[in-house]
């Protein structure tokens, strides 16, 4: 991993000098800058070069995609000469974006295209992490204030300058949201680590987590691996890329540290309900039992209708010899999903199992 400090809040102001730098060790120099020093257009475009080049071979010409950048932010500067009402100015470059430019936002999962800086440019869509970053890279330009934000699967931009805060949600064409909006919608209590203002390196963090996931999808673990432990040392507090780390070493069996990075995932995050049922998970597969089923129970407490997390407890509890409660909870997965296959699939498995048993 990246040994780096903890980053401040983000500032806009300025970008420093850079050497001609790329891949790998271009993100170690970044990461070893101050967080107002960051360039976060030219950063977010190295880490898609690397995506690009990683998960398809191909690479791109920055220069290409920041000339398209400033273009961007040349045609819609005259419009924002007036910056006395932030929602105005707001309200101008979505209508400049969405209306005049032709931004859409797509949501398909998996889809590298939606979020990789250059493709998003070029393919006039992008996802929520896509069309964040493209306001990023024009609010550097633009000297705007605003920041990236981040809840589990979905992230969006804030204004934030002179006293006056409010959500800009890029699924939505940049309308704005309260803060209940998200915490409602995404089941998040107040007081996760959740919900505020990025820096650069946060956002650089969130960047390289979602990066290390699509490697991940392509049975890629030693790239998604180091990809996400730069996620983390970019962003040490984003529970995601600790979690995502425990993933792929659970993958690869590595389950010694696949435990560690659960647990230091709910160090940050205790309410992580998946971390809690994949923990529990590596440490039945250790052989943990006890271990497995109290964090098993811990996992359904905090969702209790999540029917991977019952499918967890109920599969621990039979691993445990403790049949009937195995049994009672597939039976709540089936109330909660009918056509649950797994849940069917294990109560077959049982009937089968008792009428042998009974058999002269």
């Amino acid at each position: 991993m990246i040994g780096v400090a903890i980053p401040g809040r983000a500032g806009f102001a300025r970008e420093p000098h850079l050497p001609d730098i790329n891949g790998t060790d271009g993100l170690a120099f970044i990461a070893g800058l101050p967080d107002g020093e960051v360039p976060l257009g030219k950063t977010l475009l190295l880490v898609s070069s690397l995506g690009r080049k990683g998960l398809d071979g191909e690479t791109i010409d920055p220069d290409v995609v920041e000339k398209e950048i400033d273009r961007l932010a040349d045609r819609i500067r005259p419009a924002l000469a007036d910056r006395k009402d932030p929602r105005d100015v707001i309200s101008a470059l979505n209508r400049f974006l969405f209306d005049r430019e032709g931004f859409t936002y797509d949501c398909v999962a998996g889809n590298t295209d939606n979020y990789l800086l250059d493709r998003v440019i070029a393919r006039r869509r992008g996802n929520c992490l896509g069309l964040t970053a493209l306001y990023l890279a024009l609010a550097e330009r633009l000297s705007l204030p605003l920041y990236g934000v981040y809840v589990p699967s979905h992230c969006f931009v804030r204004y934030e300058g002179a006293g006056v805060r409010f959500n800009i949600e890029t699924g939505d064409k940049g309308a704005e949201w309260e803060n209940g909006r998200y915490l409602r919608e995404f089941g998040l209590a107040e007081g996760r680590p959740y919900l505020k203002s990025l820096g650069r390196k946060e956002t650089v963090g969130v960047y390289l987590k979602s990066l290390g996931a699509a490697f991940s999808r392509r049975g890629m673990e030693a790239e998604a691996i180091d990809l996400y432990g730069m996620a983390a040392a970019f962003h040490p507090g984003l529970p995601d890329a600790r979690f995502n780390l425990g993933v792929s070493y659970q993958k690869i069996g590595r389950l010694d540290e696949a435990v560690e990075e659960y647990r230091q995932a709910l160090v940050l995050d205790p309410g992580l309900a998946v971390a809690r049922g994949n923990l529990g998970v590596a440490l039945a597969r250790k052989g943990l039992f006890i271990e497995a089923l109290a964090e098993a129970r811990k996992a359904t407490d905090l969702a209790p209708r999540s029917t991977v997390s019952r499918g967890n407890l109920a599969a621990t509890l039979c691993a445990c010899g403790m049949l009937e409660e195995g049994i009672r909870e597939y039976r709540k997965i089936l109330e909660i999903d009918p056509g649950n296959a797994r849940s069917l699939s294990a109560l077959a498995e049982r009937h089968r199992a008792s009428s042998e048993a009974s058999l002269p």
